[in-house]
Parts: C-alpha cells; structure tokens; sequence
C-alpha cells in the first residue's frame, strides 16, 4: 500500500504542476508585457522632456540676447537724456 499512496502523491502533485504551470506562465508573460509597456512609455516621456530642455535653453538663450539689446538701449537712453539735460 505504500507504493499506491506514494503514486497516488506523486499524481496529484503532477496534476497540480500541469493546472498551475500554464497560470504562472500566462503570469510572468502579463508581467513582462507591463514592464515592457513601461519602459516604453518611461522612454517617450525622457525624449519629450529632452525636447522641452532643448527648447528651454533657446528661449534662454534668446532671452539672453533681448536682455542685451535692452541693456545697450537704455545705456544710449540714459546718454541722450544725460547730453539734452547737460545742454
């Protein structure tokens, strides 16, 4: 009787391994899509946020030189005012 209990287990433990085999399978297949999907998305949101800085840095730049020319207009400004007031 031994040896029918034993095969009696070792049936059941293989019927268990052939439900749960396709589960875990179909889990880890779920898992590698989500974090697949993530990554992607993860990349998508790096490039535009690249995009944006690159942008950020020409309106800085651009920024920058407004700031110039309204600095050399308000210099000549001050200048003329200074001269018409001087005469």
């Amino acid at each position: 009787m031994a040896n029918g209990n034993g095969a009696l287990a070792a049936a059941a433990d293989h019927a268990l391994v052939k439900t749960f085999t396709p589960l875990v399978v179909a889990a880890l297949l779920a898992l590698v899509g989500w974090l697949f999907t993530t990554v992607m998305e993860l990349e998508e949101n790096i490039q535009q946020n690249n995009i944006h800085i690159e942008h950020l840095h020409i309106a800085e730049e651009k920024f920058g030189e407004q700031m110039e020319k309204a600095e050399a207009t308000l210099t000549d400004l001050r200048i003329k005012v200074g001269r018409v007031i001087a005469h």
